[in-house]
């Protein structure tokens, strides 16, 4: 496939994320060097775009000390460890760092676009992440021109309160002394650690070995850790009973009676012992939690227990709700943890010991506050 071309749907799919995704204000015109935070916490970046020598070691250590972490990655890197990219964005945020790592600021105005677009194109092919909106700069090379090409396409810019150096490897004078003693002689609230998940010039893979000794240290000081995305994004889609991202049988039938209804109707059916739900689709752009929410009207003729399939990273959750009451408004169900996609992540099912009509009216899925 021609890396410069997108389909039509794919074309379509991101025109629609991007209408509801949009970058903090702080990342206009400018870049975070550590995240808009006065908290005690630390976001460890990995920038991929070299080789995957140390991405098993790193995803091995984040995983045994249950550590969140955020990734930035090249589009020829999400080509060519295909595999490794899915798993790393299966569990972590992912950002783009370009198709190809040039330094920007040499291009045109054109060629910056299109090394934007093209790297965020192959990352959605590899793992079907959107990596909007963290961008990080190759080499760190930006000027206001760049910067402000990238925001145009959707992304901010962030950059690192330190870097490890561990990329310099033992032959550059490097250890795993020197990379925890970095990430600790710049310690504040807010810090952005850069780490590399590829190996030195001369094999060595110090930001690997290092990592759960820098994990340790900080959290022995008090700090807790994050995700740049926690901070960045502002994502947030509604999926309405009257739109295509709604399914159901003609069991569910359809009105717009009740006025305190989202949109212009909504779905009801009755309870039954059948496999026969009413479902939602929903597009996730990163791993992570997101608060989910339901809409429906009320009526005392409606179910005191109508039961909601949530379909989480860590299988399904149920969340049980009386519909008689709080019609025309946003009640939150809880926030959850998911894998990026886009599938059917809510599901109204018929099944209740509840007598009453069970709604199926409108759901939305969006960012969490910042640092929760």
């Amino acid at each position: 496939m021609n890396a410069n071309a997108a389909t039509p749907v794919l074309v379509a799919a991101v025109m629609a994320l991007a209408a509801s995704q949009s970058l903090p204000p702080s990342l206009k015109g400018t870049e975070w060097t550590r995240l808009p935070t006065r908290s005690r916490v630390v976001a460890l970046t990995f920038d991929a775009g070299g080789n995957a020598d140390g991405a098993a070691s790193i995803m091995a250590t984040l995983a045994a000390k249950r550590a969140p972490a955020t990734f930035f990655l090249t589009g020829r890197f999400a080509e060519q460890f295909a595999a490794t990219a899915r798993k790393i964005a299966a569990r972590y945020p992912v950002g783009n760092h370009t198709y190809d790592h040039p330094d920007l600021t040499g291009l045109s105005d054109a060629a910056v676009r299109s090394e934007v677009s093209r790297g965020a194109q192959a990352i959605r092919a590899a793992t079907s992440a959107d990596p909007r909106p963290m961008f990080r700069f190759p080499y760190g090379a930006r000027d206001a021109r760049t910067i402000a090409l990238v925001n145009g396409l959707g992304y901010g810019s962030i950059r690192w309160t330190v870097d490890t150096l561990g990329w310099q490897g033992t032959s550059g004078g490097r250890s795993v002394t020197s990379v925890r003693q970095r990430v600790l002689g710049s310690l504040q609230p807010g810090e952005i650690v850069l780490m590399h998940t590829g190996s030195a010039p001369d094999g060595s893979t110090l930001d690997a070995d290092a990592l759960p000794g820098v994990i340790d240290a900080i959290r022995a000081r008090g700090y807790k850790l994050t995700t740049v995305y926690a901070y960045a994004a502002r994502y947030a889609q509604v999926a309405d009973d009257g739109s295509s991202r709604f399914s159901a049988s003609k069991s569910w039938h359809s009105s717009s009676w009740n006025k305190k209804r989202y949109g212009r109707g909504y779905h009801y059916a009755s309870p039954a012992a059948v496999d026969d739900p009413a479902s939602f689709r929903l597009t996730v752009p990163q791993a992570g939690s997101y608060r989910v929410y339901a809409w429906w009207p009320a009526d005392a003729a409606y179910s005191a227990h109508a039961r909601i399939a949530v379909e989480t990273a860590t299988g399904r959750r149920w969340v049980a709700v009386d519909e008689r009451f709080g019609g025309g408004r946003w009640h939150l169900l809880g926030t959850f943890g998911f894998v990026p996609g886009d599938s059917a992540l809510l599901r109204i099912s018929r099944t209740t010991p509840a007598r009453g009509r069970l709604i199926a009216d409108a759901v939305r899925l969006a960012s969490p506050p910042a640092g929760t």
